[in-house]
């Protein structure tokens, strides 16, 4: 393709590195010194932008401060299954509160990685891209902020991309984003706090942005902790008035149906007819998330330990309707501990769904209920994907069917 596009007289390089030294940042920064324009233009594989995609963005770096101009991501595979359709609900809530709503209020956002434009002196002012964090985007994106640059979203231009359509890859890319998350807030919290001329509440946010990914850590340690919580409003019926307060906190719930109510509803032509379908999602949602509790808590424990791990790329397999299976040599699916971790909870949170229903204790039913669901559907999700390379019926002699 690069010398295609040669003879028709553009100015372009195929380059191609013969060793992953700092993986996706070491590939940028080894790039970098073969642009020559002053803008930096980064897509994913997978990315179909539309061809005015730098009409539309290139005229708001007219504004000197302006280091980044990012565009929201379209999802070309949205129908392909319920896993991409949960994927596309909440990359939404991402994209059209969480990036429009920092952005307008003057706020720290992030380069999401791909489907942006970077000004190239933003970059070397920064400090370039380093790779001592699984998210690099995410790291560079507050160096050159906190030095002053600026960001600007764009919420009407659309970058479309192909999310993924296994569980494994979805597994590898949110161990990817949650870890990077972690490691950028261990990395950057100090020069959050300390760097001077910033604004209070630009801190605030700026710590909790980074800082999100641990909701996680809490979410499994919520669920791990609800079983002993059970045993002790059995033992001790004195302390049932302060479990029965904690229910307070299940507003944060409509907090969060309120965040993601307003992002589905501004993605939806029939806005009146889809209150039902966007409850239904949302359950959904919010079920699976549960489920990956387990595979993205462990991931940003790990970011705030220290542990380095590779960059592992997010297999994509260039399809947009589901028709059948399809392979990529990148999406390794395995049985791995965290997936027997996920079996074993799917049970335990099971069990105690049942044995609360034959009680008639429905308290927490929901909430179980929810978890061995989420577990469930992680768990024989992945186990299905891995199913051919491990389960097989040992054919007769007469036979050459297999399963």
């Amino acid at each position: 393709m690069a010398e295609i596009l040669k003879h028709e007289e553009l100015d372009i390089k195929h380059i191609h590195r013969n060793n992953r030294v700092g993986f996706k940042a070491g590939a940028l920064a080894d790039a970098l010194p073969d642009a020559k324009g002053e803008f930096i233009a980064i897509f994913d594989v997978d990315f179909l932008p539309n061809p005015d995609f730098l009409k539309q963005t290139i005229p708001y770096f007219n504004d000197e401060n302006i280091g980044v101009v990012q565009t929201r991501w379209g999802h070309i595979n949205k129908d392909y299954s319920l896993l991409t359709e949960l994927q596309a609900f909440g990359l939404n809530g991402h994209f059209v509160i969480e990036q429009g709503g920092r952005n307008s209020a003057g706020h720290y956002i992030n380069f999401n990685g791909t489907g942006g434009v970077w000004r190239k002196t933003c970059i070397t002012d920064a400090g370039g891209w380093e790779h001592d964090t699984l998210t690099e985007d995410l790291d560079l994106s507050y160096r050159a902020q906190l030095k002053g640059w600026k960001f600007k979203y764009l919420e009407n231009v659309v970058a479309p991309a192909e999310l993924p359509i296994t569980m494994s890859a979805l597994k590898g890319q949110q161990h990817r984003w949650m870890k990077g998350g972690a490691e950028c807030f261990r990395k950057m919290f100090k020069q959050i706090l300390t760097t001077k001329n910033i604004r209070w509440v630009d801190r605030v946010h700026g710590l909790a942005h980074l800082f999100n990914s641990s909701v996680f850590v809490f979410i499994l340690l919520m669920s791990l902790l609800s079983i002993p919580i059970l045993y002790i409003k059995d033992t001790y019926a004195s302390l049932n008035y302060f479990i029965q307060f904690g229910s307070v906190f299940i507003l944060a719930t409509v907090f969060l149906m309120f965040y993601y109510w307003n992002a589905f509803q501004d993605k939806m032509k029939e806005k009146g007819k889809s209150f039902g379908l966007f409850i239904w999602r949302f359950l959904q949602f919010l079920t699976v998330s549960m489920g990956l509790s387990l595979n993205n808590a462990v991931a940003v424990i790990e970011g705030y330990l220290g542990i380095k791990s590779s960059f592992v790329r997010t297999p994509k397999f260039n399809v947009s309707v589901n028709k059948g299976k399809v392979e990529n040599k990148y999406d390794k699916k395995s049985i791995s501990l965290l997936t027997v971790g996920e079996g074993i909870l799917f049970l335990v949170f099971g069990f105690t769904t049942v044995n609360r229903l034959i009680h008639g204790d429905l308290g927490m039913v929901p909430f179980h209920l929810m978890l061995t669901v989420g577990y469930g559907t992680v768990f024989f999700y992945t186990l299905f994907e891995v199913k051919p390379k491990w389960l097989k019926i040992v054919p007769a002699k007469t036979s050459n069917v297999n399963v």
